[in-house]
């Protein structure tokens, strides 16, 4: 069975403006993003320049990497490729994730390829982590997928928009919503 799981972040604004509106209940394998990172030694700091779901896409590239996953992580474009391979390379080394930008290593790629619409890989993983804004067209390549909806409001138009489409071809739909703090910028 195809799956998408979908990581949707919330601040503490969006939870208290939504307390107003019914009552919010979190699925049992609920995240909390700041705990789960500090238990499992992956939380880093974020950047101004990284944001929120990007920083939770390289927590969760990091797990499946320790489960020995190979993945594809598709980026909205080459900057936040870059962004993406820099954070990795700041792990801690007990949790390095061995990777690369699309084009660049050794052959075949390393388990964890970076790419963006311009530079795309042809090997083959078992996981797409998606950061790209609209619907990645490869996706059925994949049974498995990680997305994420942003708080920000254009960009959870965008995730919707995503989660119809996987919907549409086929794909296990599952939420699960993590909890940030105010202070961290999208």
């Amino acid at each position: 069975m195809k799956k998408v799981i979908f990581y949707l972040i919330e601040n503490n604004q969006d939870i208290e403006n939504n307390q107003d509106k019914a009552p919010q209940t979190a699925s049992p394998d609920a995240v909390d993003a700041n705990n789960a990172a500090h238990a499992d030694g992956v939380h880093e700091p974020i950047t101004h320049k990284t944001a929120i779901h990007e920083q939770l896409a390289c927590e969760k590239i990091a797990e499946a990497w320790q489960a020995r996953t190979r993945i594809l992580v598709a980026c909205q474009d080459q900057a936040q490729a870059e962004r993406i391979d820099e954070y990795l390379w700041q792990l801690d080394t007990d949790h390095f994730v061995p990777h690369n930008l699309a084009g660049e290593g050794m052959k075949g790629g390393s388990p964890v390829e970076i790419c963006w619409p311009e530079k795309r890989s042809n090997s083959n993983r078992q996981l797409l982590v998606n950061l790209q804004e609209s619907f990645p067209s490869f996706a059925n390549l994949f049974h498995d997928v990680i997305d994420f909806v942003p708080s920000d409001e254009r960009l959870k138009a965008l995730a919707r928009e995503r989660y119809k489409a996987y919907k549409t071809v086929g794909f296990y739909l599952k939420t699960i919503p993590v909890k940030v703090s105010d202070n961290s910028s999208q």
